[in-house]
C-alpha cells in the first residue's frame, strides 16, 4: 500500500486496508453535550456511529474545534469519534492551576464514563498525546489502541525553538505576534499561511501555559509509555517542536508500536496532511479492533 510517505514499523509495516476511506471534508453531523462530574463540566462533541469509539484530545491550549474535520473524516468510515474541550474552553469549566497530566487524563475518563464506554481507542494531537498516554497508562485495561499525532516528550527541540515556544505560550504576547509564531512553529516552510485557520478557532495562551506546567509537574515515568495497547506514532518530518527523533524514540521504547513519518509538514499536521491522517487512523483502528 503506497501512502505517499515514509513508513517505518517496529511490529510490521502496515499491510491492512479498509474497503473505503471517505475524504476529510465528508459531511457528518455532530452532537454536543455537557458531562458533569465532581463540579467539573466538560463540553463533549460526538461524530458518527460505530462499534468502535475513538476519543481524541486536542493540542496545547487548543479547542476541540481543532479536531472537528479530522473527526468527521474518521466518522465517515463507520467509527464513532468523541472530542471535548479542555477545562476553561467553550462550555468546559474547572480549575486549570496546580494540575498534573493525571487530572487531564481523569477528565478524559469522565467523558468515557458518562457515555458508558468501557473500552476505547485514544488519540492525542501534540500535547494531547501526553494526555492520552497518561490516560492509557492510568487505565490500560480500558484502552484498545493509542494514536499519537505529533509525538513529543523524548527529544528536545533546538534552543531557538524553545525560546520561540516560550513566547508563543506567554499570555502577554500580542495577537499579531502569536499568529506569526503559530505559522513559524506549527507549519512547514511555505505553509505558514495555514495559521489563519488556527487563529479562527481562537488563541488560549493562559490554558497553554497552565498545561505546560501540568506536564512539568508529572513524572515522566507516569505517562511516557502510554500503557500497553497497540500504538501508532505519527510524526511530520519537518516538525521543529516535536522533532521526528522524538517520535522514533517513543516507538522504539515499547513493543507493538508503529511509526509513520510524513514529509512536507510540521507540528500542526492536521491542516497539512488531514486526509492522510484520516486514512492512517481509520485503518489502524480497524486493524486493532479485529484483535478484540
Amino acid at each position: 500500500m503506497n501512502f505517499g510517505k515514509a513508513v517505518y514499523s517496529f511490529a510490521g509495516i502496515f499491510s491492512f486496508s479498509i474497503l473505503s476511506v471517505m475524504p476529510l471534508h465528508a459531511a457528518h453531523k455532530d452532537a454536543r453535550r455537557i458531562v458533569k462530574s465532581d463540579r467539573i463540566e466538560i463540553e463533549v462533541f460526538e461524530f458518527g456511529k460505530g462499534r468502535e469509539t475513538l476519543i481524541m484530545a486536542a493540542g496545547n491550549g487548543r479547542p476541540a474545534a481543532q479536531l472537528s474535520e479530522l473527526a468527521k473524516g474518521i466518522a465517515a468510515n463507520g467509527i464513532r469519534v468523541i472530542t471535548y474541550n479542555y477545562r476553561s474552553l467553550g462550555a468546559s469549566t474547572g480549575p486549570i492551576d496546580g494540575l498534573t497530566l493525571h487530572d487531564y487524563a481523569n477528565d478524559l475518563w469522565r467523558v468515557a464514563d458518562a457515555l458508558g464506554l468501557k473500552k476505547v481507542h485514544l488519540a492525542g494531537k501534540t500535547y494531547g498525546n501526553r494526555v492520552v498516554r497518561a490516560a492509557s497508562q492510568d487505565k490500560p485495561d480500558r484502552v484498545l489502541s493509542v494514536i499519537l499525532i505529533g509525538a513529543g516528550g523524548e527529544q528536545l527541540p533546538s534552543p531557538e525553538t524553545l525560546a520561540l515556544y516560550k513566547r508563543y505560550i506567554d499570555p502577554h504576547t500580542p495577537k499579531d505576534e502569536w499568529l506569526k509564531l503559530q505559522g513559524q512553529l506549527m507549519y512547514a516552510p511555505g505553509n505558514e499561511h495555514l495559521a489563519a485557520l488556527d487563529a479562527a478557532q481562537g488563541e488560549y495562551p493562559v490554558l497553554a501555559a497552565a498545561q505546560v506546567k501540568a506536564s512539568d509537574a508529572t513524572p515522566k515515568a507516569e505517562w511516557a509509555s502510554g500503557g500497553t495497547a497497540p500504538m501508532l506514532v505519527m510524526t511530520c518530518l519537518l516538525d521543529v517542536v516535536a522533532v521526528p527523533e522524538s517520535a522514533l524514540s517513543v516507538a522504539k521504547s515499547r513493543p507493538n508500536a508503529w511509526l509513520v513519518g510524513l514529509p512536507g509538514c510540521g507540528h500542526n499536521m492536521l491542516n497539512e496532511r488531514g486526509e492522510d491522517l484520516v486514512r492512517l487512523m481509520s485503518e489502524f483502528i480497524v486493524r486493532t479492533s479485529k484483535r478484540h
